[in-house]
């Protein structure tokens, strides 16, 4: 089918290349990087008409909102038959330095309140490293709930907000400007419980306090006692809570997504009704898509995403810029990454694998993303798709966003609040958002749809491939990848995979 553009739209599509700057999806990019930002063409034209030509089947629709089976497995009980109780002394203060984004971080705080108890240690409230990539100085405090994470542990360990000012001294700036024998600085990633009491233990002995900077990922998730385990999913699914108006902001959200225009037009208002309790049976159901599609994704992916020589090489620009051209995958062509599953999904892929498993255009779907690479133009064919498709700006008024604007922190958090409460959740491509969703989301046996990456990626290389074929092969490819209970394996990571460790079988 080709597109007949009027006069008018000849004018306004010229209009667009001459000055970007007039256009959102343009507006906040600089001029050398103007030429990346052409529309890319839909590269699955085929499947993308018959996709929009489906009829709504209701009876397929009733099968993809059934809830998950019982699966026979609980959230386990305390770990001990004993109430758990502080020790008499603690052997110091045990302060953590946190990189990353929202989910880095919120394994890292899991991971300190486990060393905190392994060492008798006082924890306190972990500090957050500034964002380099999103300049968010967000706080622990600015997120999470600390008068709860406090509660609900105080039989556990100690913890405190601040250091008391005899130790006022050891800061991030302290730490920063020369070697500091309270700093531990070596850590290694997954780090084993006998190494922190081996080299830690002793630093607070001598001073009363030890810093480990950076911590992210230096705990193992193996060979660890049982109660240190379920320590850390207590913390992961009980004691991080979100902030008051990140709660109430999210369930704003859901409200409106399961009862539309019932309360007429978004408003700061309507946040205070929107609260109440949700009355899921009688409310209409919706998707949370996570679009993990930003431009970090895109070029270190090395992949080919239909932008054409101009987003090649602003993509191969950016990989040398960040990590100085030492991608892996750049030594692999497209083809072969797209067949390994190694290629994040695109907006269009990601519909049209909604599209095969049986969503049409009367699913409501939240878009959990920060930034889209390459912005509207890039997500316009997803929209086609879903036309009910829903993000915080349509359904939240300037107003109710204010404590959230420019904060990717607290953006991602009202994102993971409501893709928690959602009754379906897919992500484009695996990341630190998916893997703490999918772990949470097991735990409380939630239908969470897993992409068959290896699989997409092979069916999306075949050009002549049927619409029939494609459905037939998708649906069979998921059948087991909507949150069926996936035990976790060595190595594995206890946030992703909470069984056996946080969950017994009844």
């Amino acid at each position: 089918m080709k597109l007949l553009l009027q006069p008018k739209g000849v004018l306004a599509a010229l209009l667009l290349l001459i000055f970007p700057a007039f256009y959102s999806p343009f507006a906040h990019a600089s001029p050398s990087v103007l030429s990346e930002w052409n529309a890319p063409k839909p590269r699955h034209l085929p499947l993308l008409k018959s996709a929009l030509q489906l009829p709504t089947s209701n009876e397929k629709q009733s099968d993809l909102w059934t809830p998950l089976d019982d699966q026979g497995w609980r959230p386990c009980a305390e770990s001990t038959n004993s109430p758990p109780s502080l020790p008499e002394k603690s052997e110091g203060y045990l302060q953590v330095f946190l990189d990353g984004g929202l989910n880095q971080q919120r394994m890292g705080i899991c991971d300190a309140v486990a060393v905190a108890k392994i060492l008798n240690a006082t924890l306190v409230i972990p500090h957050f490293e500034v964002n380099p990539v999103w300049q968010d100085s967000s706080s622990f405090m600015d997120i999470f709930d600390v008068d709860h994470f406090i509660n609900v542990l105080k039989d556990d360990i100690s913890i405190v907000k601040e250091l008391p000012d005899e130790f006022s001294w050891s800061t991030r700036e302290y730490y920063a400007i020369a070697i500091r024998a309270t700093r531990i600085k070596m850590a290694p990633v997954h780090a084993s419980a006998n190494w922190y009491l081996e080299n830690v233990s002793p630093v607070l002995q001598s001073y009363g306090i030890a810093a480990v900077s950076p911590f992210s990922h230096r705990l193992s998730f193996d060979n660890l006692p049982m109660d240190i385990q379920r320590l850390r999913c207590k913390v992961n699914f009980q004691a991080l809570v979100f902030v008051p108006h990140i709660r109430a902001l999210g369930d704003a959200l859901v409200s409106r997504l399961r009862h539309p225009y019932k309360n007429g037009a978004p408003g700061a208002s309507y946040l205070q009704e929107s609260t109440d309790v949700i009355d899921k049976d009688s409310a209409g159901k919706f998707v949370v898509l996570h679009l993990r599609f930003d431009k970090d994704m895109a070029a270190h992916s090395a992949c080919d995403f239909g932008g054409g020589k101009a987003e090649k090489l602003a993509l191969a620009k950016y990989r040398q810029v960040i990590w100085q051209g030492r991608v892996l995958n750049s030594q692999f062509t497209d083809e072969e990454l797209r067949s390994q599953g190694r290629c994040p999904l695109t907006p269009e892929e990601i519909g049209l694998l909604l599209a095969a498993l049986g969503f049409d255009n009367s699913t409501r779907l939240y878009l959990a993303s920060h930034k889209v690479y390459g912005g509207e133009a890039r997500i316009s064919t997803l929209r086609k798709l879903f036309p009910l498709m829903e993000d915080k700006k349509s359904l939240a008024s300037s107003e109710e966003r204010s404590q959230i604007k420019g904060k990717a922190s607290l953006l991602a958090a009202v994102d993971y609040y409501v893709g928690l409460h959602s009754d379906i959740f897919v992500s484009a491509s695996p990341g630190n958002m998916h893997n703490a969703l999918v772990g949470h989301r097991t735990y409380k046996n939630l239908k969470t749809i897993r992409p068959n990456m290896a699989l997409l990626g092979q069916l999306f290389l075949n050009k002549t491939i049927s619409w029939t074929d494609f459905q037939q092969a998708v649906v069979e490819g998921h059948e087991n990848r909507q949150g069926q209970i996936r035990l976790r394996k060595p190595k594995q990571s206890i946030y992703t995979y909470p069984a056996p460790d946080c969950m017994c079988y009844a």
